[in-house]
């Protein structure tokens, strides 16, 4: 086999010598990046009414190309449990995670119906209590950060850019706090009070933009 160049030789005296595959000597055919020999999840069994339900088949196409038997497969997300029954049917450990209630109850309907008479409840843990952060303290009043963002910022506006005196600045959230912004260090600034009413409750990104329109008007 060597002589046919199908054993691939270690350029290291130690290494170890590994047979060369070839796609075209496998059976079956070569996927290509479109994938449209899967349908769509239609009216049947299969179907359990969740929105983003997707077949059972493509979950099973990209856990065997993407696993090997005994390997852990987590889907963080994981709805009503396809990539888990997938997971599960290919011989796969498996974790799965969701905060719909609802996701728990599909899982344990669709496991019942795979698994039959070796289902049990003891699979799948619900849990109500929502685990909180213990690796950061918490946020004192932002508006107590002034002085600091001051100084990082070199008394320049963190929009504008123009040097102002600190009286002229407003403490402002990066990530407005109506779209999950925190109150943390990370997440301050300090705005010229142009910029300030400029941005509003909306993101960095929006003032930035409106800036650079009227810098080319």
């Amino acid at each position: 086999m060597e002589q046919e160049g199908l054993i691939y030789l270690p350029k290291k005296a130690n290494g170890v010598p590994s047979f060369k595959r070839y796609l075209h000597e496998n059976k079956g055919q070569v996927p290509s990046n479109l994938w449209i020999d899967i349908p769509p999840v239609q009216s049947g069994k299969e179907r359990t009414g969740y929105p983003t339900q997707k077949p059972l088949a493509l979950l099973e196409r990209i856990v065997a190309a993407s696993s090997n038997p005994g390997d852990m497969v987590l889907d963080p997300f994981c709805g009503c449990a396809t990539a888990c029954i997938a997971a599960e049917k290919l011989d796969r450990q498996w974790v799965g995670i969701d905060l719909s209630s609802k996701a728990v109850e599909l899982v344990n309907m669709r496991l019942q119906d795979y698994m039959g008479d070796l289902f049990h409840n003891r699979l799948v843990t619900a849990r109500t209590d929502v685990p909180k952060r213990t690796d950061i303290d918490a946020p004192k009043n932002y508006r107590q950060n002034a002085h600091v963002l001051y100084g990082q910022q070199e008394g320049n506006c963190n929009g504008c850019k123009e040097h102002f005196p600190f009286k002229v600045f407003d403490v402002d959230h990066i990530v407005p706090r109506s779209r999950g912004g925190s109150n943390h260090m990370d997440n301050l600034q300090l705005l010229c009070s142009h910029c300030n009413r400029l941005k509003g409750d909306r993101p960095q990104e929006y003032l930035i933009a409106r800036l650079k329109e009227y810098a080319h008007a």
